[in-house]
């Protein structure tokens, strides 16, 4: 969308008295699932729920920026790393410094105006029916082509550093990664065929961070969504005439040698509403900036009104 760019539950016990009568015991709630969690950070839990919430709510141009980097699991490894940094300044203090108590007050303030402006403030500027029609009027704006999710471990000849092989070394060493998922792809026949491809998948990610030479390295080899054109033409053919759950022999490109693993299939088709909407709201949003202005100042000037404000001038400086 490239227009777009732009922008416990607590168990009651009974009294005593009525356990020890004959009445039948009141059923007990059941527990609340636990949440699903996608990473723990130092004991810190990052649910699947939090996740999505800050996937849905990126702005389109950053998301589809994730998808062709390894979409939502290159997602959670940024935010990993942005946890970890937190981490450290609350450990030491520094969150508790005058300054930036200030200037986190004022980042809370922000995000609340803004996000109350957007949300009720404008609601009726950007109706429902008005992002819809958007949607239904630019289908082609939303239009997806076949793409493939695809996995890769590549090892490469350098003539210098720390990791420097022959092009021969590089050969001998990917072979070797190689024999080594088949074999455990080998390990896993007659195990159900779903859950046969996610242990296919878990071992290739784990082979990917321990071996891989690239930046996908660190999430398990992910290059996210690939339609076609995207990728280096050898390791695209070698990639597209893959099953889900089907790893390729080994594969030379001008990048090295690779393994391909091909995790999921994606048709063409449409963009679902739900996962653009959000984005075609914002994109209308800029389009009547003046409308949502002038509503902001009608409140502001209704509130101004209707509060008690004391001013001190002779304190402002």
């Amino acid at each position: 969308m490239k227009r777009m760019l732009l922008l416990s539950i607590a168990a009651l016990a009974l009294p005593l008295a009525a356990q020890q009568t004959t009445a039948p015991a009141a059923a007990k709630s059941a527990p609340a699932p636990a949440p699903k969690q996608a990473a723990i950070v130092n004991g810190e839990v990052i649910t699947v729920e939090k996740l999505d919430h800050m996937w849905n709510n990126m702005s389109v141009g950053f998301r589809d920026q994730y998808e062709k980097s390894g979409g939502k699991q290159a997602f959670l490894e940024n935010y990993l790393r942005k946890r970890l940094v937190l981490q450290e300044a609350i450990k030491s203090g520094f969150d508790k410094r005058p300054d930036v108590i200030t200037d986190m007050d004022a980042a809370r303030e922000s995000a609340l105006f803004d996000r109350y402006v957007r949300d009720v403030v404008a609601a009726p500027i950007v109706s429902e029916a008005d992002i819809k029609n958007y949607y239904q009027e630019h289908a082609t704006e939303f239009a997806m082509p076949e793409r493939v999710h695809v996995r890769h471990i590549v090892v490469a000849p350098f003539e210098a550093g720390p990791a420097k092989k022959t092009k021969e070394q590089a050969l001998d060493r990917i072979k070797a990664i190689a024999a080594d998922l088949l074999k455990h792809n080998m390990d896993v026949r007659g195990v159900e065929s779903e859950a046969a491809t996610r242990l296919r998948l878990i071992y290739f990610a784990d082979a990917a961070r321990k071996y891989s030479e690239d930046a996908s390295a660190s999430s398990g080899g992910d290059l996210g969504w690939k339609a076609k054109g995207e990728l280096d033409p050898t390791f695209e053919e070698a990639a597209w005439h893959l099953l889900p759950g089907m790893m390729s022999g080994v594969i030379e490109t001008q990048y090295g040698y690779h393994v391909i693993m091909l995790e999921e299939r994606q048709a063409a088709g449409t963009q679902p509403y739900e996962v653009v909407r959000a984005g075609i709201r914002e994109f209308l949003l800029t389009q009547k900036a003046t409308d949502v202005m002038t509503a902001v100042n009608k409140l502001t000037n209704e509130l101004r009104v209707t509060s008690k404000i004391t001013l001190f001038p002779e304190n402002v400086k």
